[in-house]
């Protein structure tokens, strides 16, 4: 089962430092062939993707040594080659700036790919590189993107982007429809590393929030730390958003959302707004 893990927060070079806190509290849950793990630095979207090889997913593990204000870690793969590693086929996926995720079963998203793709414009179609459902639903959030001729906006709002997502699951519901099923049970996730928009649908999903990253295990720094240490001051102003997806016990400092709800994370990570 793909489960992931997004942080958007305002200090790239306190990322590892947030994933110690969340460390053993947070799950991505069993054994799966392989992980990845998508980030940015400047203006490069990067993305690391590797065999699990009988190993549990771990996310501080997964996302060593990397620097970001956002990050998307996700476990699991999709389409006819999930049950091997294949780079192209593992989570999360990409576009320009853009990275996706869904959580749960992807792979039942298969039999409305056809319909989905029938709907994209040619230059996305050609663009598509796989045989999933769950891809198809990453470009359709694209497509919806750019009716909103927002696609190349790198300043696109937070609000506007969980419109996109929420009008590219519509579409999959209603694809669904027509065939006489109902949608199955998803979280998903899209990031251009600037904002970031969670959806719940049937799929357990939640919402963490960090305002102020004292004390710190990682760098030692305890709860009453001198502010003449250089370090406490930007472990104090830090900020962060983290979504985390998966049936578990709500993490510390967590909340679930309900079903259907549907988050936006702003730029500069200023109030959290649902659509």
């Amino acid at each position: 089962m793909a489960e992931f893990l997004a942080i958007h927060q305002s200090d790239a070079s306190l990322l590892a430092c947030t994933l110690r806190r969340l460390a053993g509290k947070v799950s991505l849950g069993g054994v799966e062939p392989a992980a990845g793990v998508g980030f940015f630095q400047s203006d490069d979207v990067l993305l690391r993707k590797r065999p699990l090889a009988g190993q549990k997913p771990a996310p501080e593990k997964l996302a060593e040594g990397v620097e970001s204000e956002a990050a998307l870690i996700c476990s699991g793969a999709v389409g006819g080659s999930a049950r091997a590693f294949n780079e192209q086929m593992t989570l999360p996926f990409r576009f320009k700036r853009w990275l996706f995720a869904t959580a749960g079963q992807p792979d039942a998203l298969g039999p409305v790919r056809g319909a989905l793709l029938k709907g994209l414009p040619d230059y996305l179609r050609r663009s598509v590189k796989g045989d999933s459902g769950a891809e198809i639903l990453f470009f359709t959030f694209l497509a919806k993107l750019r009716d909103a001729g927002r696609l190349d906006d790198a300043d696109v709002d937070a609000i506007t982007s969980a419109r996109a997502l929420a009008a590219a699951v519509g579409e999959a519901e209603r694809a669904f429809e027509q065939q006489g099923t109902p949608l199955p049970a998803l979280a998903l996730l899209a990031t251009n590393g600037r904002v970031m928009t969670a959806l719940r649908r049937g799929h357990p999903l939640f919402l963490g929030v960090i305002d102020g990253l004292i004390p710190c295990a990682r760098c030692e720094i305890a709860e009453g730390a001198s502010d003449l240490d250089p370090r406490v001051n930007s472990h104090r102003k830090l900020r962060a958003a983290m979504f985390v997806s998966g049936p578990q016990e709500a993490p510390e400092g967590f909340r679930e959302l309900a079903e259907g709800e549907i988050l936006a994370v702003p730029r500069g990570l200023t109030e959290i707004e649902a659509l």
